[in-house]
């Protein structure tokens, strides 16, 4: 049971596919909400295979990782914001120290030119707490900072909502509230909502305008299709396996629930605080969303990649940012097409 010991009250569960001889790429897998880091176990076995090694790590309320404390479950439900974001921001502190301390521990090489170093992925909601690694990296320490500025070669945000960046999102429908069915029933249509192949209408992918997105509820049961939705096609007992709900309502409800302007500012300062981007200079950002996922992180992708243009003409971009997306993917490529979701993170990284 690999433990990461980022200091007396905290440690990180990881899994490791092992390091690899000649330059390569380290992959840090961050999971989202309701799913541990076995959602990406899929991809373990690929990764040497495809040059480059992945690493696996649980977020705090996750399975062996060291959870809240009561003290830190009220900061992130604070009315205070600036309590809040203080408490949100560590998070991401906190990932950038367990990234340090893998660089120092196992043999990572350096970024050189196209390979090396650490590329860390958020996956969905993850990037809500991730965030803060670059939007306050100026508050690490030197030695960490030093560390990251010669390893971590690109942070990669995948499929994120648009709360996880600050934004209104296009629809207030979401099926884990929809008052019109039992909770019970709520969840089912979750897993379909979340995990089905959409197909999205031609203008909105020409143009990348969020408002021609389809939003409207789907429908359940699903309806036949060739490909069904991830969640849908899975076993029971592979869904068992890689699912953890219980922080949904403790730290994963406050994290979901973040205040926009909080969240928002962690934005800003990631993308447009030219202080905050003079720390870990070398680090790009990339958007990535998949041509067949829900309309939430497809919207958000385009709502920040078209704030990122506007923004860098008039010269208030403070880092690199690319917006890409994942051909033939929904919400769950690492499962459904691991080997696919590798090379296509080798290559934007």
């Amino acid at each position: 049971m690999p433990l990461a010991p980022i200091s007396n009250e905290l440690s990180f569960y990881y899994e490791d596919s092992g390091p690899l001889d000649g330059p390569y790429t380290t992959l840090v897998m961050v999971h989202g909400t309701a799913f541990h880091a076995g959602i990406f176990r899929h991809m373990l076995p690929l990764a040497p295979p495809n040059g480059v090694r992945i690493v696996l790590l649980n977020r705090r309320d996750y399975p062996e990782t060291t959870p809240f404390s009561p003290d830190e479950l009220e900061a992130l439900g604070s009315a205070d914001l600036v309590i809040r974001a203080k408490a949100l921001g560590q998070q991401g502190l906190d990932v950038g120290h367990f990234l340090a301390w893998f660089v120092r521990t196992q043999s990572v090489p350096p970024v050189s030119g196209r390979f090396g170093g650490i590329a860390l992925v958020a996956w969905s909601l993850a990037h809500t707490p991730l965030a803060g690694l670059l939007a306050f990296a100026d508050q690490l320490p030197e030695d960490v900072r030093s560390v990251l500025g010669t390893y971590l070669r690109a942070y990669c945000i995948y499929d994120a909502p648009h709360g996880a960046f600050g934004l209104p999102t296009l629809s207030s429908y979401h099926p884990l509230t929809d008052p019109t069915h039992p909770e019970p029933a709520r969840v089912p249509r979750f897993f379909s909502w979340v995990s089905t192949y959409y197909t999205h209408p031609p203008a909105a992918l020409d143009t990348h305008d969020p408002q021609l997105l389809d939003t409207s509820p789907l429908a359940y049961p699903p309806l036949p299709t060739d490909r069904p939705a991830t969640l849908d096609n899975m076993a029971p007992a592979d869904i068992q396996g890689v699912s953890w709900p219980g922080p949904i309502a403790g730290s994963e409800g406050h994290i979901y629930g973040m205040p926009l302007e909080v969240t928002w500012e962690q934005t800003r300062r990631m993308l447009f605080d030219k202080d905050a981007g003079s720390v870990l200079p070398g680090c790009k950002v990339v958007v990535a969303w998949g041509e067949n996922t829900l309309w939430e992180a497809v919207g958000a992708a385009w709502a920040v990649e078209k704030i990122y243009k506007e923004r860098k003409e008039a010269g208030e971009a403070a880092r690199t940012l690319k917006v890409v997306e994942m051909m033939d993917a929904n919400h769950f490529p690492h499962w459904d097409c691991p080997e696919m979701m590798i090379q296509f993170l080798r290559s934007v990284v």
